[in-house]
């Protein structure tokens, strides 16, 4: 039997999902560098991978009176500095292998509809590497993560959410997370 090879998905760690950004999650930046030494001190991924809302005309995703559910304010603007990876990522981008992004013209929560600048989706880079098991990530944890783990699962990975190196939009609906994560065959871990 095959070894198995595990993925890490850092999702949307970005300046415009954290503090000062303009969709800002509490707790983003503290996350970021929470992930940057997570990433730098564990051996066990064979390939981590980012994702990151890269909105070039979204359509009704961005609103100037937004409800906060399906429509937002602008935020990852492609090519702003506020879509760019979190600096925190700077000092583990070597080990970064593929970077996805997503929602260009139209919205998008899970990294599986995104695709790395060669136009090659998220589930194609992971079966090109052998990937398993797919360990995710990042922000937010009620939205972009929940919904890249639950594809993940579609997608026939084994798959678990590191709670603890994610932070919600809507902290009060964690738990309704947690549960609709575990619903879905997602292993969530809580450290």
């Amino acid at each position: 039997m095959n070894s198995p090879i595990h993925a890490l998905l850092i999702v949307d760690l970005q300046p415009t999902f954290c503090e000062g950004g303009s969709l800002p999650v509490a707790g983003g930046n503290r996350v970021a560098e929470k992930i940057a030494s997570f990433v730098l001190n564990e051996k066990k991924y064979q390939c981590v991978i980012t994702t990151q809302d890269w909105h070039i005309a979204p359509g009704g995703h961005f609103s100037t009176s937004p409800n906060y559910i399906d429509t937002w304010p602008e935020h990852g603007l492609a090519d702003s500095d506020e879509a760019q990876l979190h600096p925190a990522l700077n000092k583990v981008i070597d080990k970064v292998s593929n970077m996805v992004k997503k929602g260009k013209y139209a919205a998008a929560y899970s990294g599986f509809e995104g695709v790395n600048d060669d136009e090659i989706s998220l589930d194609l880079i992971l079966k090109a590497k052998g990937v398993t098991h797919v360990d995710i990530v990042g922000l937010a944890l009620d939205y972009c993560v929940k919904e890249t783990a639950i594809d993940s699962v579609k997608y026939g990975y084994q798959t678990r959410v590191l709670t603890y190196l994610s932070a919600a939009v809507a902290p009060e609906v964690i738990d309704e997370t947690v549960t609709e994560l575990k619903q879905a065959g997602v292993k969530v871990v809580q450290k």
